[in-house]
């Protein structure tokens, strides 16, 4: 516990990441709390497991139990202010509910959820039965969530093959309680990258020019803990996925290749 006469010294504002470990870096945790020192905020990291995977494969997944999740969550509530939560791989039921107890105690505090459903190469990071604690308890919770097109599908339960479906699968997670819907178009067949943002008041495309580097790995995790950014120094949400979305250009452009991936880059760095 803090010593309570210590008084505590709020300075940057921080991000807590609560996601699972991608030894590659690119994605989850290290890719995220990477973002967020980039863009002038201070990370926390809380572990839900650890993806046993390189850029072509996963080859395990190890999870953490629900009480460990607890345990890391209530330290770090000890000292930090928290500006927002953005999350990725929450792969149980039994992550889920110790997430959604510890968040209701902050009703106020931004969740920006990125539905993890699968890996670059293809390998599953959540268990099937945890899918529907997902819609039941978290995404009401959400500010902001940001699926792709598969995720999108899969939780809206529409299908999604073509741009004019987007926005239907879009009003049915908003139907599920969540404030905000992106949906990342980054596979639909297009010469712009096209995301679409949608609210109860309505929605619209964003589109920015497509940049031809092929695959990218980490880009819906920058993506969402960049917004995470945003909401924690007090910007609004179409504000912080246009600034967010702006990172993700440049990042892409900066990015580099390692082992057989493609990685994002921190530009300027």
């Amino acid at each position: 516990m803090a010593d309570p006469d210590v008084p505590l010294e709020h300075g940057r504002p921080t991000v807590l990441l609560v996601a699972g470990i991608d030894p590659t870096a690119g994605a989850g945790l290290l890719l995220d709390a990477a973002v967020v020192r980039h863009l002038g905020l201070h990370p926390l990291g809380v572990t839900t497991g650890v993806a046993v995977q390189n850029t072509s494969r996963l080859a395990n997944r190890q999870d953490l139990p629900g009480s460990v999740l607890g345990e890391q969550l209530a330290v770090l509530a000890e000292e930090f202010l928290l500006g927002a939560v953005k999350t990725g791989m929450l792969p149980t039921t039994e992550i889920m509910e110790a997430l959604a107890d510890w968040l209701a105690e902050r009703p106020r505090l931004p969740l920006v959820l990125d539905p993890v459903l699968r890996t670059t190469s293809g390998g599953d990071l959540i268990e099937p039965a945890a899918i529907d604690t997902l819609t039941r308890l978290l995404i009401p919770r959400a500010r902001v969530i940001t699926p792709n097109l598969e995720e999108a599908a899969v939780l809206s339960g529409r299908p999604i093959t073509d741009r004019e479906q987007v926005p239907g699968a879009a009003q049915a997670l908003l139907q599920l309680g969540a404030d905000w819907v992106l949906v990342k178009g980054g596979h639909l067949p297009r010469a712009a990258a096209t995301d679409y943002l949608a609210s109860r008041e309505g929605g619209g495309w964003i589109e920015d020019a497509f940049r031809p580097h092929g695959v990218t790995r980490g880009t819906g995790c920058a993506l969402a803990t960049a917004i995470a950014c945003g909401l924690a120094r007090g910007e609004a949400v179409p504000d912080a996925v246009r600034r967010a979305k702006s990172f993700i250009v440049s990042a892409l452009d900066a990015g580099y290749r390692a082992g057989r991936g493609r990685f994002l880059g921190m530009p300027g760095a």
